[in-house]
């Protein structure tokens, strides 16, 4: 009887465990169920919301997701939006928390270390949303708009080397993508590296042709390379088609390539032209000075250039060219304090030369 008592008591010992069991994984199991059922759930409003957003209903998106918000569900891409949301409205705050919840939830998501970036970024945190931005670009370096938040993020921190390698990387691994190559022509563009620009600039114009902002940018790139005789032609475009607000910049920019080309009538021309529409800039009159500087009618060059600095008495291509003209003239005490005008100005573009014309002068007093 004992041994069958025991053997009883075994059996009924490993019933009441296994019930026991059985009883923890159910519940285990409806927990699981109860889990993905939230997040299905969440995914189903999130895209419903997300259709209303960008449908700019954004009140019937906020109540989409308000259904679903408060229960916690672990679904990224609910608190991602919600984030968007929040910044819309202007609360940086609470779009800060919503991203921090998202990264939280899916670590890897490179979409919540975005807009995480962007919510930093508009708080003024530089640091942190470049933090941000890296760390999407890592998670998903096919996505253009994380490389090039990134490489924005890295000039405005001074690092345009940084940038460069960065967006040229981007370009090798999207090479489709225009938009990653005008970021990186204009980076190039800073750094003064105009040749390596022009490429760049070459190759999203090629991928998106009808971009009149490629063309602009080109036309700028090929101009400070010094490849005037196709700089000539993209400028002459855009001052035909560009806006009126573009027009002025690139006709002065047209002007100096005709005058590199020795196409001296047509410079002549042009600023005069300008001249007569803007009387009382300087700029045309430097531009019709150089032009009689080119065909040696020095007096003339030097009353147009006086005329200049009555209008602007700072112009510092005027007051060097005004110098230098005086130098011939041997007049160095005269054209001392103009030489001395233009180098002062850091965005001379010629600035080394005047300084030479003014050591040469003070060195000769």
């Amino acid at each position: 009887m004992d041994t069958k008592r025991a053997i009883l008591y075994i059996a009924v010992t490993g019933l009441v465990l296994a019930s026991g069991c059985r009883q923890a994984y159910m519940s285990q199991q409806r927990d699981e169920a109860r889990q993905r059922w939230a997040v299905s759930r969440a995914e189903m409003v999130t895209k419903l919301a997300e259709g209303c957003y960008h449908r700019g209903e954004v009140g019937r998106a906020q109540q989409h997701l308000d259904e679903v918000i408060h229960s916690g569900a672990p679904y990224a891409p609910l608190y991602v939006l919600a984030a968007r949301m929040a910044a819309d409205k202007g609360d940086l705050d609470g779009a800060r928390t919503f991203a921090e919840n998202a990264k939280a939830i899916d670590p890897k998501s490179a979409e919540a270390h975005y807009v995480l970036g962007v919510v930093e970024q508009m708080l003024g945190q530089a640091d942190s949303a470049l933090e941000e931005y890296s760390e999407a670009s890592r998670l998903d370096p096919a996505q253009s708009k994380y490389v090039l938040a990134e490489a924005e993020m890295l000039v405005a921190a001074g690092k345009a080397d940084q940038a460069a390698k960065s967006l040229a990387d981007a370009a090798g691994r999207m090479s489709g993508r225009a938009e990653v190559h005008a970021a990186l022509g204009d980076v190039l563009t800073l750094l003064a590296r105009y040749a390596d620009a022009v490429t760049s600039y070459r190759t999203a114009l090629r991928l998106e042709p009808d971009r009149p902002d490629f063309k602009e940018r080109l036309a700028i790139a090929l101009f400070y390379s010094g490849a005037y005789a196709e700089a000539e032609p993209a400028l002459a475009e855009l001052i035909k088609t560009g806006p009126d607000f573009a027009t002025e910049w690139a006709q002065r920019m047209r002007g100096e390539c005709l005058i590199a080309l020795r196409r001296l009538p047509e410079a002549r021309a042009l600023y005069q032209t300008l001249a007569n529409s803007r009387p009382d800039a300087a700029a045309p009159l430097v531009g019709l000075a150089k032009c009689d500087i080119l065909d040696n009618r020095l007096p003339a060059a030097k009353a147009l250039l006086e005329q200049a600095l009555a209008r602007s008495p700072r112009h510092a291509e005027a007051n060097a060219l005004l110098g230098c003209i005086l130098v011939t003239e041997d007049k160095p005490a005269e054209a001392e304090p103009h030489l001395a005008l233009a180098v002062q100005d850091p965005k001379f573009v010629d600035r080394a030369a005047a300084e030479r014309f003014l050591a040469k002068v003070q060195g000769e007093k």
